[in-house]
């Protein structure tokens, strides 16, 4: 009976272990991690409803902060000229100014709020991306191991019958030169 390769055999049995683990490890990751990133990927977080409360707070103090003072310095120019007209308009202009701040800050805020919630995205995709063709490629690299190895087992298995050629191929051409022979008496 023909043997084969104990090295081809165990070597197959190894990497169809080797397969069997990493599809193991990929689907404890993918259970694991990509409802993680398909979550964020399809609803990023971006920033805490605190973190922009707290932005936008500040945007409106800043721009509260610069009215007030408009308002405090017209004020005190009217009252240093006796002119309760003379700081309307620096008044009016600094309130416009202080608008226009407020604004900026709060819209600066929700756009940087767009633009981090972009890239949780884009991160969730790319790692989504390389958890799959990590895990993919380490089974089939695996299994393609297994080929090679049984490839070798059957070449093994088949070398060990090469005796056999050696002693029955000589024999055989001899048996058909002794036909032969006979036929060209007939």
């Amino acid at each position: 009976m023909a043997r084969g390769s104990e090295a081809a055999q165990g070597a197959a049995t190894s990497a169809q272990g080797l397969s069997n683990t990493a599809e193991g490890n990929a689907q404890g990751l993918y259970s694991t991690l990509a409802p993680t990133l398909m979550q964020q990927a399809t609803h990023p977080q971006g920033m805490t409803p605190t973190a922009i409360a707290g932005m936008t707070t500040a945007a409106t103090q800043t721009g509260g902060g610069t009215q007030s003072g408009a308002v405090g310095q017209g004020a005190l120019r009217a009252a240093r000229t006796r002119n309760i007209g003379a700081g309307d308009a620096a008044t009016a202009q600094s309130a416009r100014t202080a608008g226009e701040q407020v604004s900026k800050g709060v819209l600066g805020t929700q756009l940087a709020n767009e633009q981090l919630k972009q890239q949780q995205q884009q991160g969730a995709l790319k790692g989504m991306e390389g958890l799959y063709s990590t895990n993919l490629g380490a089974g089939v690299n695996a299994l393609g191991q297994v080929a090679s190895n049984v490839q070798a087992d059957v070449a093994a298995q088949n070398a060990s019958w090469d005796w056999a050629k050696d002693v029955m191929d000589p024999l055989m051409q001899d048996a058909a030169t002794v036909y032969a022979a006979k036929l060209s008496k007939k």
